[in-house]
């Protein structure tokens, strides 16, 4: 009899101490830290479509030195461009990622939710289109300041843009910085190394973050408000060192 109660409090503790067992559900953190040789395709999509004029490809989103490096190049006239988005969905929680931004004037960096309703194609079909951004403006960016895009968005309804858009004191081209969002069922709060710098209601406005998505970066280039394309035969990079979403109890 002892040894039948002694085995159940074994198997008891065990289930308490290792919630991912048979049975037990529990919100997992998610931590990519690109050490491996190669892109895990079981948790990413790499784009090999057209988005935003340039053609994506495997070659120009690769694993170097620890870093996931993200490429642009203006090659006779033609826009090779890179973007990768999770395979996984999510929800609410905390995004983090250690993020070092193209130098090269005339790009966009962008680090963003999307949801897709499932689908990892350039036509995603009828989903919610619900999207969080962080868009880096590389032409902003001097010694000592740049400029840093936020916006949320979702089909049919009213977009939120910074306007103007975040002044930064430092160069983000020149370091790594940990970058994010928090998104809860009430606001986002986007931050920079631990310092909030925009909180978005939704109480005061038309779009809420209600749908699962995916996680999306990309490295484009438009004449518009991004001021590109590069010089012709110029190379952009965008290094991503780990990313990492802790999701809300």
């Amino acid at each position: 009899m002892l040894r039948q109660i002694s085995s159940s409090l074994i198997c008891i503790v065990f289930f308490i101490c290792f919630p991912m067992c048979k049975g037990i559900q529990k919100e997992t953190v998610f931590f990519e830290d690109f050490n491996n040789s190669l892109i895990d395709e079981s948790i990413w999509t790499i784009a090999t479509w057209l988005e935003h004029g340039g053609q994506c490809g495997w070659d120009r989103c690769y694993i170097e030195d620890g870093n996931l490096i993200m490429e642009l190049i203006n090659e006779d006239s033609t826009i090779l461009s890179s973007a990768i988005e999770t395979k996984q969905t999510f929800l609410y929680g905390k995004w983090e990622a250690r993020l070092k931004p193209s130098s090269l004037p005339g790009v966009l960096n962008s680090f963003y939710t999307i949801d897709w309703d499932n689908q990892s194609t350039p036509d995603p079909g009828d989903g919610t289109k619900q999207e969080i951004d962080i868009e880096f403006l590389t032409y902003t960016f001097e010694d000592d300041k740049g400029k840093v895009h936020f916006a949320v968005h979702a089909h049919g309804l009213r977009s939120f843009n910074t306007n103007p858009d975040i002044e930064l004191d430092f160069d983000p081209s020149k370091d790594f910085h940990v970058w994010g969002f928090d998104i809860t069922p009430e606001q986002i709060e986007w931050f920079v190394d631990g310092k909030t710098l925009l909180v978005y209601k939704y109480r005061e406005n038309d779009v809420k973050i209600n749908s699962p998505y995916r996680l999306k970066l990309n490295h484009w280039t438009q004449s518009d408000w991004i001021l590109g394309p590069p010089e012709l035969g110029m190379k952009s990079k965008y290094l991503i060192d780990w990313i990492k979403f802790t999701p809300h109890k």
